[in-house]
């Protein structure tokens, strides 16, 4: 189990450019957003963020308003702290400098973990299977920062590697996404198998792609 003196040395490794989620607004209507690490000092107990507003809607920060701040920290999972807004810009792209309000905890990842219902059927899709990538049908069902749910028209074993090409129509090629299946089921009315898995050796460049594309669906049907 890790120590709170060991987990505070960990968050001290936030690095500039490194991903967090920002959550504005009570819990259950909280709302998340995307930011990003400008600075990290731990010591003194403030971060500075960019964060992601780009909705018409999205409003400016309050100084002394209470957000809370998720990270994820190597194998130790999610972590979140509350925070205390010091300072918001303005503009879809506004810094904000928080300060800390109280300690890391371990989150709940099902909380913080955004995941937004699919219909998308992938470019292509492949199983490891006896020495050798095999075809299958799949379609992409759900989609977060860190999986999927699938729909396949072949069965798949837990622990079974898929590669996947999924388009995002975000202007950039297909997501090839390589996943370890954690859980199937079969549903016997439908002829399909149901499977969900993670992500492995995703590039952080790819896990920045699935992160806007996650939170620009979740953004675009809270208005819908």
């Amino acid at each position: 189990m890790i120590s709170q003196s060991e987990l505070e040395a960990l968050l001290d490794q936030l690095a500039g450019g490194e991903t967090v989620n920002l959550g504005i607004g009570d819990p259950p209507g909280r709302g998340w957003f995307r930011a990003t690490v400008v600075s990290h000092d731990s010591v003194a107990g403030r971060l500075v963020l960019t964060c992601f507003m780009d909705r018409p809607t999205d409003r400016p920060l309050e100084p002394g308003e209470r957000v809370e701040v998720a990270a994820r920290r190597n194998d130790e999972g999610e972590h979140s702290a509350p925070m205390d807004v010091e300072y918001c810009g303005t503009g879809p792209q506004p810094e904000v400098c928080l300060r800390m309000a109280g300690s890391w905890q371990q989150a709940d990842e099902r909380r913080h973990q955004v995941r937004v219902p699919l219909d998308l059927e992938t470019t292509r899709a492949r199983r490891w299977a006896t020495g050798a990538w095999r075809d299958i049908g799949a379609t992409v069902v759900d989609l977060s920062s860190r999986g999927v749910g699938l729909r396949l028209d072949q069965p798949v074993q837990i622990g079974d590697r898929l590669s996947l090409l999924v388009p995002l129509n975000d202007g950039s090629p297909d997501l090839r996404l390589t996943v370890e299946v954690r859980h199937v089921r079969r549903d016997a009315s439908a002829g399909h198998w149901q499977a969900g898995g993670l992500f492995r050796t995703l590039a952080p460049g790819d896990h920045e792609r699935v992160i806007r594309f996650v939170f620009g669906e979740v953004r675009a049907r809270e208005h819908i």
